[in-house]
């Protein structure tokens, strides 16, 4: 990576990832490469970089020419504290799989500089290298039909609301029905909050009636931790809810970062 906007941007994506889990799977392919986040094998996270966008020479070989894949698994933490320079003061950074006594990605940073002579910072972060046998685990998560997929306000007017929310309950409801209609709300003993979002576009609905919605309860931390990818600007984020079961939330950034975020629902 060379550009400094791009670097910039892959350090967002980690930190956002360090934030959501201590542990990642990095599955890097010739097209792509994947941040996977999942615990006894139900998904939460999984973001796809288009490798093109992000660097200008990627050289990468599996263990053959039918699974040309591999697969890392690292502290995101210590993944994100390693690139923290690359938000200001790098010219370039490459990334490196290495075996220094164990397996580790190393990063090779070059550092700006006032004098002619550059400077490198290198750091390395160690990894497991996830055997063959292990990688069924890992794969691409299984997209089931959703009974409605509506796009979201801006993430950063959604922030301000949860925030607010969370100090209200640990339960979160949301809402959409095929009118574009998508509601926040939190229930107290009290008293029950709700934010109307109205005139959304709707992406699909498997009911036809007007009046009707569908709904899941979700934990108001995990959503809230879903939007702060807001530091990435995304271009769209759709909201996915099947009914009373799973909430999943999918952000597209001009192509070259896909992310689905999975929120299981909470028995109410």
């Amino acid at each position: 990576m060379i550009d400094l906007t791009t670097m910039r941007e892959f350090t967002n994506i980690v930190t956002v990832i360090s934030r959501i889990s201590k542990q990642c799977i990095l599955r890097l392919t010739t097209d792509e490469i994947s941040f996977n986040i999942g615990y006894d094998s139900v998904p939460v996270l999984w973001a796809e970089l288009s490798q093109s966008h992000f660097f200008t020479e990627y050289i990468m070989s599996g263990v053959s020419e039918e699974q040309n894949e591999i697969y890392l698994e690292f502290e995101s933490a210590m993944l994100a504290r390693s690139l923290g320079s690359l938000r200001s003061h790098s010219k370039s950074v490459k990334m490196k799989l290495t075996n220094k006594l164990q397996p580790c990605l190393t990063f090779e940073i070059e550092l700006s500089s006032s004098t002619v002579e550059s400077r490198q910072c290198v750091h390395d972060v160690p990894v497991r290298v996830v055997p063959r046998k292990e990688w069924t685990v890992y794969k691409v998560p299984d997209i089931p039909e959703f009974d409605i997929s509506i796009d979201m306000p801006q993430l950063k007017y959604l922030r301000n609301i949860v925030e607010r929310m969370r100090n209200m309950s640990s339960q979160l409801t949301l809402t959409a029905d095929k009118t574009g209609m998508f509601v926040l709300r939190v229930e107290t003993d009290s008293a029950n909050v709700s934010t109307h979002f109205q005139e959304l576009k709707v992406w699909s609905c498997s009911q036809v009636e007007d009046n009707f919605t569908v709904s899941a309860t979700i934990d108001v931390k995990k959503f809230l931790t879903f939007l702060s990818w807001d530091i990435v600007h995304p271009n769209s984020v759709r909201c996915n809810i099947l009914e009373n079961k799973i909430v999943n939330l999918f952000l597209d950034l001009s192509g070259y970062l896909k992310v689905r975020y999975f929120l299981p629902a909470i028995a109410t």
